[in-house]
């Protein structure tokens, strides 16, 4: 068995090919959750985030074939480096290589730490999947179940952790009184909840903004970027939304909370689409089998705000009568347990530190 490292750039077709190739054969079909265009973007500079960071690939070859993977990641005035992209075989020798590597790359140029996975930036996707190992659901950051011994085994612990819960299908109001209490009294006070309409969505993208570019500034791994940026990560939301589940709080004309759920379509929006795809895409958007409820947040001078919008989001879940997940809350947020009797199960995730 012989391992070698490449450190490749934006020119190496060969590199970027193997790069690229390799999820393909880890994942199922059913489990792939990878987007070529937005890696291919990443490898060659070219992505809408790229003028931020410097991205450093790594492949390790096995007798020349390619079976680990990741990218380096680094921002000016950032001592800690970034980890992510991060694919591999079920190899220790391989992925031990791979994290020595990228390990070496961050204490040359002068990091205090590598963290991960993150792929170059909280807005693309971070976050190691640790439980639950079963088909993945829209949005989620997914991996092999053996990943998490990868990075430990390399001298990688836990640095942050987060949950998914799993939400049976809401049948009656039984435990929700004091929700349903705050919604009243939140529209009693002339707050405004509603779905946006499809064509306010431009709209609605730019409210959106306007309040998460702040609530999410204290979140780990957290950068700022530009309202175009933001509407260019984003404008594709539009062609996945029902719009039953997405709730824009207003009050005095002024946002001040949203709440962004899309229907469950697993990994069936990641990777090429083709037209025969599409019917079942725009039949699942219609009549969604679950939801996932993947973005909130309230402007901090509205309180009690939060507890609201979940009963609006109960609501339109009883009224369709379809299960979901309430996805990536950090541990410690404290709605993260809502109507906790409907919880079947929790996903669960974690961030990983390495001190330089």
């Amino acid at each position: 068995m012989s391992l070698n490292a490449v450190i490749f750039g934006a020119r190496s077709k060969e590199h970027i090919q193997d790069f690229l190739a390799l999820p393909g054969r880890i994942y199922g079909s059913g489990e792939l959750m990878q987007s070529v265009k937005e890696e291919k973007a990443i490898l060659k500079g070219t992505h809408v985030l790229s003028h931020y960071f410097t991205a450093t690939p790594i492949l390790i070859y096995e007798d020349g074939r390619a079976v680990s993977r990741g990218i380096v990641t680094v921002y000016p005035g950032d001592e800690t480096a970034y980890l992510g992209f991060f694919e591999s075989e079920d190899n220790s020798a391989a992925a031990g290589l791979l994290f020595h590597t990228a390990f070496g790359l961050a204490r040359d140029m002068g990091m205090k730490a590598l963290v991960g996975p993150v792929d170059c930036s909280f807005w693309i996707r971070y976050r190691l999947k640790t439980n639950q190992f079963r088909s993945p659901y829209t949005g989620e950051p997914y991996n092999k179940d053996y990943y998490l011994k990868l990075w430990e085994e390399n001298g990688f612990q836990v640095w942050e952790q987060y949950g998914s819960n799993h939400y049976t299908t809401v049948e009656n109001d039984q435990g929700c009184e004091k929700y349903m209490e705050r919604l009243n009294q939140k529209l009693e006070q002339g707050y405004e909840i509603r779905s946006p309409l499809p064509k306010e969505f431009h709209k609605t993208l730019r409210e959106v903004y306007g309040l998460l570019i702040e609530l999410y500034s204290t979140f780990p791994v957290y950068k700022r970027i530009t309202e175009k940026e933001f509407r260019t990560l984003f404008k594709n939301l539009r062609f996945i939304l029902n719009y039953s589940m997405v709730k824009m709080a207003y009050y005095q004309g002024k946002a001040v909370g949203f709440f962004i759920s899309v229907p469950n379509f697993g990994n069936g929006v990641y990777g090429k689409l083709h037209l025969w795809d599409m019917p079942g895409i725009l039949a699942q958007k219609k009549k969604p089998d679950s939801y996932v409820m993947l973005y909130m947040g309230v402007d901090p001078g509205h309180k009690g705000l939060g507890k609201a919008f979940a009963e609006a989001i109960r609501r339109e879940l009883k009224a369709q009568q379809v299960p979901s997940v309430g996805a990536l809350i950090r541990s410690g947020n404290g709605n993260k347990d809502y109507v906790g009797q409907l919880i079947d199960f929790e996903y669960e995730y974690a961030l990983l530190e390495r001190r330089i």
